[in-house]
């Protein structure tokens, strides 16, 4: 994975190098040269040391880095894009001559900001995002549950990541959301008393729905489901629900996908959560059975005496449409969508494959002593791995003092415990990710800090046993090259694929565009999320792969599945919902980023391509150079006047550029969306 690997290397800093900053300095050598002149000869009759009218552009400092005048620039900007200066009973301003004016400020001005965000090259002191919090609760605590559910929505950075210091402060109210996440987090870590009594129920045939007439049976099409009903369930814990079930899939149709819920029923409501969807290829005389685990606490559960008690296992088909109804005396109808047959279902839980469970016996090891001297252990052993560095012994003395607090008022050693690591989870050293900086001198990352930022680099979460085992032995910063490839390897590193794309190509736009049926009305909203999957499982490709980057412009496959291929008009198709790495042919004018579906229906309306958007988003999310925002008053396309609307995209675009002030910015904007016309709103 050469060529991948030196990117992802120049990425990270390399603990033991010092990272220098150039500094970005103002062009005033180009101001006085050419832009002054021409401020001179058309501008200062009016605004120059004898004119009358305001600003006095003599008095305007041209660094914009520096000085204090860069909001009057900004305001001058705009006045020359909008064509109001030089007025009109002025010299006019020739074309080139305007061009030289409006990019020198606008490229100044975008340095300028670019220079104020800059923190000269140090990675802003942040706090952990939502995902990485979550991640990382997982791998310190051993327990895959979503600890962030609770917290506060993020913001995104104007570049569009989450991830970004400068939008992720703390407030007080945020600090209680995360003892709460902690609290819970420790009730579930740290058991007490004896293995808890496991429940088992079996159900092969469905109860009945909310409502009288609810479609309800063993045999599914797109209207109706299986609900086993569940009488005794544990409250804490993981559960596990067995489903023996085959699919009957007409000539031509998808194998059906299977959707399987837990929820409750309360009165004409029947609230539920998935817990699993997976592909039912079994027949009837091979029927498959699968088994999926979980958290119980993840799923709706009846409050205390609730009209109806118990849960509900509700089995779904995600694929098929719904068929007639049978007619009495008449003949069944064919089957003509892929059917799920559901044989049995059944509940067991609470599931520990030891007590206490491996997750309690990573942070309590079993002793029959909690003196001093285990418990110290334990909150040092605890606080190393949630801060992610060794601790100083006044560090851990502060926290075993708190725990000895606790402990006067707590009514066991358990109690204490989880109250003291949950103070833990709430402090500075495990919400953020904190660097060493003195005053304005950069210092190297030690091998802890190289550890940390590496696997949130490319995990998302918490260094593992060997990157802390090579950190305290100083050998991280030699073994660097093998221990990222030994992460790309690792399946965690499908959380840097995941997150990374999904911000950096803004696929959470897909849910932002509402696709009109009355023009597509095939159109199906799941196909957003396989759009999303794909653009996704792409990238994944061409990096583990190690493909050229130029494949993110043109290739010549694709990673779909069968509903996109569809969608798509693809001559090769996968067979299921999986996602595939097929070829393309070129007649199919397919390959890359850019002829994706999420990339063409977020740059679009729901109803009509849009080339403007679709030429932005290149210029932003490819390119790196995002067009400046449209001059206040730039007149909108009349594409409400009839003979306006007759006229093609390329004809509209063509006619809006006649005006001087849309065409400075548009012929640089316009070449990189009209070729994709070619493509409908939906891709």
């Amino acid at each position: 994975m050469t060529r991948i690997l030196i990117l992802l290397a120049l990425m990270l800093p390399v603990g033991g190098l010092q990272v220098s900053v150039t500094a970005v300095e103002p062009d005033l050598k180009t101001f006085k040269k050419k832009i002054e002149p021409i401020l001179r000869q058309y501008c200062y009759e009016c605004h120059g040391p004898d004119g009358e009218a305001s600003p006095r552009m003599t008095l305007l400092d041209p660094d914009l880095f520096n000085g204090v005048d860069g909001e009057t620039w900004h305001d001058a900007l705009n006045r020359i894009n909008e064509g109001k200066m030089p007025p009109k009973d002025a010299v006019p301003l020739p074309s080139s001559k305007r061009k030289q004016v409006v990019t020198w400020l606008q490229t100044e001005l975008d340095r300028a900001l670019e220079a104020k965000r800059s923190t000269g090259g140090r990675v802003v002191f942040r706090r952990l995002t939502k995902y990485e919090y979550n991640n990382t609760m997982r791998d310190l605590l051993g327990i895959d549950y979503d600890f962030a559910e609770n917290l506060p929505p993020e913001s995104r950075s104007e570049d569009g990541f989450l991830n970004n210091g400068q939008v992720l402060s703390v407030s007080p109210l945020q600090i209680e959301y995360y003892l709460q996440a902690a609290r819970k987090a420790m009730s579930m870590a740290i058991v007490t008393g004896p293995a808890p009594e496991v429940v088992k129920q079996e159900q092969t045939e469905s109860a009945k729905g909310a409502r009288d007439n609810a479609d309800i049976g063993k045999q599914l099409d797109g209207r109706s489901q299986f609900i086993g009903g569940i009488s005794t369930f544990p409250r804490q814990g993981r559960v596990r629900v067995t489903v023996k079930a085959y699919s009957v899939v007409p000539d031509g149709k998808l194998v059906p996908q299977m959707q399987v819920n837990i929820g409750i029923r309360s009165d004409t409501l029947s609230p539920s959560k998935p817990m699993a969807v997976t592909e039912v290829t079994g027949t009837k005389d091979a029927p498959q059975t699968f088994v999926f685990e979980d958290w119980i606490q993840k799923y709706p559960l009846p409050g205390k005496n609730p009209k109806f008690p118990g849960i509900q296992i509700r089995i779904k088909n995600l694929t098929g449409k719904p068929l007639p109804k049978p007619q009495k005396g008449k003949p069944a109808p064919p089957i003509t969508e892929p059917l799920i047959v559901v044989e049995s279902v059944s509940f067991e839980g609470p599931i520990y494959q030891q007590w206490p469970p491996a997750h309690h016996q990573q942070i309590l090891p079993l002793t029959e002593q909690h003196d001093d001297a285990y418990v110290s252990q334990v909150i040092g052993d605890f606080m190393r791995r949630a801060y992610r560095r060794p601790v100083s012994t006044s560090e851990q003395s502060q926290v075993v003092d708190f725990y000895h607090q606790v402990r006067e008022v707590s009514e066991s050693f358990e109690d204490a415990i989880r109250e003291t690591l949950a103070l833990v989870l709430i402090s500075p050293d495990f919400l953020y990710m904190a660097e060493p900086v003195s005053g304005s001198k950069r210092e190297s990352l030690t091998d802890h800090e190289l550890a940390t930022r590496l696997s949130y680099f490319l995990w998302s979460s918490m260094p593992d046993a060997e990157l802390f085992s090579l950190a305290d032995d100083g050998r991280l910063d030699d073994e660097l090259g093998n221990q990222i490839g030994r992460m790309l390897d690792d399946p965690r590193s499908e959380e840097f694929v995941r997150n990374f794309v999904s911000q950096w190509l803004d696929l959470s736009g897909l849910t932002r565009v509402a696709v009109n049926p009355e023009y597509y009305p095939q159109f199906s909203d799941d196909l957003k999320s396989d759009m999303a999957e794909e653009t996704i499982r792409f990238f994944a490709e061409v990096l583990y792969s190690d493909l050229s980057a130029e494949n993110l412009l043109r290739s010549d496959f694709a990673v779909v599945n069968a509903p996109l291929a569809s969608h798509y008009g693809l001559e090769n198709k996968p067979a299921g919902h999986a996602f595939e790495r097929i070829a393309l042919n070129n007649e199919e004018n397919r390959g890359g980023l850019l002829t994706q579906g999420s990339f063409l229906l977020i740059n679009s309306n729901g109803e009509d391509s849009h080339p403007i958007r679709r030429a932005v988003w290149i210029l932003d999310r490819l390119l790196d150079d995002p067009p400046a925002p449209p001059p206040p008053d730039v007149p909108e396309l009349d594409s409400e006047k009839t003979e306006f609307a007759a006229l093609s995209i390329r004809e509209q675009l063509e006619l809006h550029r006649e005006k001087e002030s849309c065409n400075s910015c548009h012929k640089g904007i316009d070449p990189w969306g009209i070729p994709l016309q070619n493509f409908d709103a939906v891709g």
